[in-house]
């Protein structure tokens, strides 16, 4: 067990790079959900895009499930926070769920806009985020 601090952790794992197919992966959702959902509970981006298994491949053993599920939300945090610089998404709403806060997102005007250049990519494209939403 490590006595590291949860951002010590993320640091330790995780590189913008991580950020960015993370990034990547909740903007192509949101694109493909146009006309289903309005609005995205962090929760369901985070599930739905299969970050459990992104964030658990890359931590090392003998961390317990308390700071693991802590690093799930503060890694959900940071990109969600990183989306937000982008102008991409807006917080609608935040609720308590259990010990958590949680929020509720729906994408901005631009990325509404942007939605159907995003759905002709299949891989992740650090340049194409990048130039047309960039920090």
């Amino acid at each position: 067990m490590s006595d590291d601090t949860y951002e010590e952790i993320y640091r330790k794992f995780f590189t913008t790079d991580d950020l960015i197919e993370m990034e990547w992966k909740i903007l192509k959702y949101m694109c493909d959900m146009s006309g289903i959902y309005d609005t995205f509970p962090e929760t369901l981006l985070f599930h739905r895009n299969d970050f459990k298994t992104i964030i658990d491949r890359k931590l090392e053993q003998g961390y317990s499930d308390d700071i693991v599920g802590r690093l799930y939300k503060l890694i959900m945090d940071k990109v969600m926070t990183r989306l937000k610089q982008r102008n991409a998404v807006e917080v609608v709403a935040q609720y308590q769920y259990g010990d958590s806060k949680m929020i509720l997102y729906e994408k901005k005007k631009i990325l509404k806009d942007l939605c159907n250049e995003f759905k002709k990519y299949t891989e992740v494209d650090k340049s194409f985020i990048d130039r047309l939403l960039p920090c």
